[in-house]
């Protein structure tokens, strides 16, 4: 699951999404509203975080 969370934060990156919006901030995806536990949603918002990241290091990289 992680990996397609990951996927998903580098290619909004790659569109011109800013990291500041994540989804998983979002209210509609906080835990209060999922259900889930803190961990998982957690473990969701960094994996986003990071795949968005990775994005952005390898386009600085390209220049």
């Amino acid at each position: 699951m992680n990996e397609n969370i990951q996927k998903a934060g580098a290619n909004a990156r790659a569109i011109g999404i800013k990291e500041i919006d994540n989804p998983y901030y979002k209210p509609r995806n906080m835990p209060a509203q999922t259900g889930e536990t803190i961990t998982v949603w957690q473990d969701k918002a960094l994996a986003w975080e990071f795949g968005w990241k990775m994005e952005d290091i390898m386009r600085s990289q390209s220049i």
